[in-house]
Parts: C-alpha cells; sequence; structure tokens
C-alpha cells in the first residue's frame, strides 16, 4: 500500500509544466501535474486509456477531434493511441491528476 499527500507533491515552476510521479510501481502510474498560467505539455499517447482529474484551475484538452474545455472536479478519460496534449485555460495555477496502466 502507498499512500500519498498530493498538497506535498505541488511544484511550480515558470520554465516547466512539473510532474511528479506519485505511483510508480506494478501496473499503474499516477502522476501530478502542475502548470503555470500558459504552460502546456508536449503531444503524446499511451497504449491504454489514460484519467485526469483536474484538482484545481482549468485545462484545455486537445486532441486529434479537437479541443475540450475541463474544471476543477471533473475527470476525462482519453482512450488508449488518443494523441492529445494538455493546456492551462486559465490565468492561475493548474493541478491534474493521470493515471494510466502501464
Amino acid at each position: 500500500m502507498n499512500i500519498v499527500t498530493i498538497a506535498d507533491a505541488r511544484r511550480f515552476s515558470l520554465a516547466t509544466v512539473q510532474q511528479q510521479e506519485l505511483v510508480a510501481g506494478g501496473d499503474l502510474s499516477v502522476t501530478l501535474l502542475c502548470f503555470e498560467a500558459g504552460q502546456k505539455d508536449d503531444d503524446h499517447s499511451y497504449p491504454t486509456s489514460c484519467l485526469y482529474q483536474v484538482l484545481e484551475g482549468e485545462v484545455l484538452l486537445r486532441h486529434d477531434q479537437g479541443s475540450d474545455r475541463v474544471g476543477t472536479g471533473k475527470l476525462v478519460c482519453v482512450p488508449a493511441g488518443a494523441r492529445h496534449h494538455l493546456e492551462n485555460a486559465g490565468g492561475g495555477l493548474l493541478v491534474v491528476l493521470a493515471t494510466h496502466a502501464r
């Protein structure tokens, strides 16, 4: 069993999106993504579905079919193999929990 305090894992940098791996074992990966205003991550895809939960702020999820705005408290599932990236859609901080199988 692994217990993590998300508040302790929050890290922000004006230089780049901060990624803190919270769970890295077995068949599951859970990463905390912390964005400053205006930041975005690189395009990527996973061989399995990926769940994103917006903990703070608003994310613009860009994908092959267009884009979706997702706010605090929302959960979005990106299908396996779908190319996508996340952008901070607001003027403040963005914190997203990303979960996918390994």
